[in-house]
C-alpha cells in the first residue's frame, strides 16, 4: 500500500435507497445508449411509453429461453421502479425473496406497494403475460382509489 492510496477516491456509498435505485436505473439507460444496443437508449426518458423498450429487453430473454442475468434483472427492475417514483412519489422498502425490494407509494391507509422485481423476471421468464406496460397501468387507479392495495 502507497504511501497516498487513502487519498484515492472510493466509490461513495448511495446514502439513500431512493439514491441508489436512481443510480442503478441511469446505468440501465447508459448501458442502452452504446451504438449498437438492441433498444434506443435515447427513448428510456423514464416515462410510462418508455416501459415498451424495457418489455423488449425482456422479450429477448424469453424468446432465446435464456436466463435474465441477475445484473440486468435489477438495472431494468430500478428503471421501471425510477419511472414509477418519478410519476407518483414514494419511498423504498425492504421485500420478500421475489421483490427484494418494494416502492410504497402513499401514506397511512393509503399505501400501494409497487413489486417491480418480481414482475421484470416473470417478463424474461413468462413472455407477453408479464407484459410490463399492463402492469404499469395498474399502479394509478390504486393510488387514485386511496386504498392500500399490492401491485405484484
Amino acid at each position: 500500500m502507497g504511501l497516498f492510496d487513502f487519498l484515492k477516491k472510493k466509490p461513495a456509498m448511495p446514502a439513500t435507497l431512493e439514491e441508489g435505485m436512481a443510480s442503478q436505473a441511469e446505468d440501465f439507460v447508459g448501458a442502452f445508449s452504446q451504438p449498437g444496443a438492441p433498444i434506443d437508449g435515447s427513448r428510456l426518458d423514464y416515462t410510462s411509453a418508455s416501459l415498451p423498450l424495457v418489455d423488449r429487453v425482456l422479450d429477448d430473454f424469453f424468446k432465446q429461453q435464456a436466463p435474465l442475468p441477475d445484473d440486468l434483472h435489477f438495472l431494468a427492475s430500478a428503471y421501471v421502479f425510477e419511472v414509477a417514483r418519478r410519476e407518483f412519489g414514494g419511498r423504498y422498502l425492504r421485500g420478500d425473496e421475489d421483490n427484494p425490494f418494494v416502492l410504497v407509494i402513499g401514506q397511512g391507509d393509503s399505501q400501494v406497494g409497487v413489486c417491480v422485481m418480481g414482475k421484470v423476471r416473470g417478463r424474461a421468464t413468462n413472455g407477453p403475460e408479464d407484459d410490463l406496460g399492463f402492469f404499469y397501468a395498474g399502479i394509478a387507479p390504486a393510488v387514485a382509489r386511496g386504498v392500500s392495495a399490492t401491485i405484484i
